[in-house]
């Protein structure tokens, strides 16, 4: 008899274990949504998607264990303010934007740096705004400006893009940010 007490008691623990395991088996089988905003080195332009640093991001996030999709709305020639338009439109659900500003495109089109500047804030602003954590790709700051390191962009090209070697390097350095801005498995 004494039994029945003690089931009624536990009956509501249990109840309140059961619903955290399946809510906490249902957050770690959702696949992480990143987002990737830019110009043409986000888009993979010089060097294809496949071997571009975001489908590079995602194969590195899969090869550690993350269920992540990575999807690439760059726009080749994109100027920092136009980035700022696309950081309107990021999908609901989106955890991560990675982000360039397109600075070579800023610089060709005479924007000053102050206002390339103020774009990144306002691109900043935007994604938190949506509810995801931003994540800033600098490429001079991972693989060295042109001038400096001129093996890591392409011969010749005009147009500030970086070689298939720069884009696995660009990959590897956001890699731990992305994780953090993910927040672990």
């Amino acid at each position: 008899m004494s039994f029945y007490p003690a089931l009624r008691r536990a009956t509501p623990m249990l109840a309140v274990a059961v619903i955290l395991s399946v809510a906490g088996g249902l957050a770690r089988g959702e696949t992480v949504r990143i987002v990737v905003l830019g110009a043409s080195n986000a888009a993979g332009q010089a060097v294809g998607g496949a071997a571009a640093w975001p489908a590079q991001l995602e194969n590195m996030l899969h090869q550690k264990g993350y269920d992540a999709s990575v999807s690439v709305r760059a726009v080749t020639g994109a100027t920092s303010a136009q980035i700022v338009g696309q950081a309107q439109s990021i999908p609901p659900g989106t955890r991560v934007v990675a982000f360039d500003v397109g600075g070579g495109n800023d610089r060709d089109s005479g924007v000053a740096r102050g206002s390339s500047a103020a774009n990144r804030a306002q691109i900043e602003a935007s994604i938190r705004a949506a509810g995801a954590k931003p994540v800033f790709v600098s490429y001079p700051s991972i693989i060295g400006a042109q001038d400096s390191n001129p093996s890591a962009w392409i011969a010749g090209d005009p147009h500030h893009h970086i070689t298939e070697q720069s884009h696995r390097k660009v990959a590897s350095a956001i890699l731990p940010r992305v994780i953090a801005a993910i927040g672990g498995k």
